[in-house]
């Protein structure tokens, strides 16, 4: 099931329309459509897509390819590139 939001008001802060496209978010079995700028961090695409899932709970970052994204980089940074899929998960357990 797919359900497309859209992101901020169009012709507003963010570089312009060149500047925006849209990527998929899945977490849970559920995949999501979300519009991004190329310019944003990368935090504000995560803290975006827990609002789009209802604020779930616990220690969740966004992946790509299996790497997770570093949240202080831009989206063009961090590779997510026009209908790119990120995963919504839990962070990795590093071991000690």
């Amino acid at each position: 099931m797919e359900q497309r939001v859209e992101g901020s008001p169009k012709g507003g802060n963010g570089g312009g329309q060149d500047n925006k496209f849209e990527v998929t978010i899945s977490y849970n079995g559920l995949a999501k459509t979300l519009e991004v700028n190329r310019n944003q961090a990368v935090q504000a695409v995560l803290s975006r897509s827990l609002e789009l899932f209802a604020s779930p709970t616990g220690d969740l970052r966004l992946f790509i390819g299996g790497t997770e994204l570093q949240t202080n980089v831009s989206v063009e940074a961090a590779g997510i590139k026009p209908g790119s899929q990120l995963l919504l998960r839990p962070r990795r357990v590093r071991g000690g």
